[in-house]
């Protein structure tokens, strides 16, 4: 099992998520985001991959579907990146509303030896 595949599982996989190749019921999940974001001042909406468990109700049905159909993924994404889930103790994706009033995107993955791996960017629009 590799442990330093691990930063770039948590970059990859949480900076495709606000990605605009992800796109669900007719709009991108980013769009939904970044209103939340927006209307949360400073609040960080945070999307739990790992360990399994309830979403916040803030979250939009589009935004729900899409964890959903991505979770449904993850194992094969870890696993295709050379590690393994059973590496992974905990992973969020958070998206927030910096002071410059930038959207940003930080992922957070522990591994099971307790290591941190955080990845932060960033959303600009075209």
């Amino acid at each position: 099992m590799k442990y330093k595949v691990l930063k770039s599982v948590c970059h990859n996989f949480s900076h495709s998520f606000v990605s605009f190749n992800n796109y669900v019921d007719d709009g991108y999940v980013i769009d939904d985001l970044k209103e939340l974001a927006r209307k949360a001042t400073g609040e960080r909406i945070t999307i739990v991959w790992i360990p399994e468990q309830r979403q916040s109700a803030d979250l939009t049905p589009r935004i729900l579907k899409s964890i959903s159909y991505w979770k449904a993924h993850l194992n094969r994404f870890v696993e295709a990146s050379g590690s393994s889930l059973d590496a992974i103790q905990e992973f969020t994706t958070e998206i927030y509303l910096k002071s410059n009033k930038q959207i940003a995107v930080e992922g957070r993955l522990t591994d099971n030896r307790g290591r941190v791996y955080r990845s932060e960017a960033e959303v600009y629009d075209f």
